[in-house]
């Protein structure tokens, strides 16, 4: 049985909380975050508003004059011994359609000669993956995903663009992360999917959930245009399928 160390309480200003349960960055330790959030949020504690996940911590906010910060302490503490991966829910795998080179991955073939692969052979690679989300954070929607497979790792770019193009399939480092808005970046574009990671006028404004899995279909450019179109009018739906229950996240 796996010995967990006790959280690390780090107050943050006088409404916020960041609850630490490790130092490392792994899927492991980023599903005891996730499932204390879910603890949490399972609990509905008075007082207890928003919380966000990160790699390692989860920050809580919390209203003082509802509840205390001791007494917040306790039960985050109590929960943090309970926060195991097993707890959460079936995981979500989400299916995004994405195009690879051309004008849309404007990056894919500097990106495939700096680390030595055919840009062919580097699209397959990326798609023939399975990503997990460690959170999802810089913009809105943006999600922040490992599972890349060790021979993509490239260095970000020496000097990052200004302007990224929303839907942009991007890698940097050894992750992979899909701009959400136009926004600066420094991840190398292989592709765009058409589908919205953030919408603002919908029930749900944002598609990826951190703990969801994510693959990569690879589509033409005359597909990415017909969903595209389809995303426009309101007509697509992205295939989101349910792990079997028990199977883990």
């Amino acid at each position: 049985m796996t010995i967990w160390p006790e959280p690390r309480l780090l107050p943050c200003g006088d409404r916020a909380v960041s609850v630490e349960l490790g130092d490392e960055v792994n899927r492991e330790l980023n599903a005891r975050v996730l499932a204390l959030e879910y603890l949490l949020q399972q609990r509905a504690l008075p007082g207890v508003g928003e919380t966000v996940p990160s790699y390692r911590a989860l920050l809580v906010y919390y209203d003082p004059l509802v509840i205390g910060y001791e007494a917040l302490g306790a039960t985050l503490r109590e929960l943090g011994a309970k926060a195991r991966p097993e707890v959460l829910p079936p995981a979500r795998t989400v299916e995004l359609p994405c195009c690879y080179g051309g004008e849309l991955g404007f990056e894919l073939e500097e990106a495939a000669r700096k680390i030595g692969l055919a840009p062919d052979e580097m699209a397959r690679l990326h798609a023939g993956s399975e990503y997990y989300v460690y959170f999802v954070g810089f913009t809105p929607g943006l999600p922040y995903m490992t599972g890349m497979p060790e021979r993509l790792t490239i260095p970000r770019l020496t000097n990052p663009r200004t302007k990224t193009p929303p839907g942009s399939v991007a890698i940097g480092g050894v992750q992979c992360c899909v701009y959400s808005i136009e926004s600066p970046g420094g991840f190398w574009v292989l592709g765009r999917t058409p589908v919205r990671l953030y919408d603002p006028t919908a029930a749900d404004p944002i598609l990826l959930r951190a703990g969801d899995h994510v693959r990569f279909r690879p589509i033409d450019r005359a597909e990415y245009d017909a969903i595209a179109a389809l995303v426009e009018a309101g007509r697509y739906t992205p295939r989101i399928s349910v792990a079997v229950a028990g199977s883990g996240h």
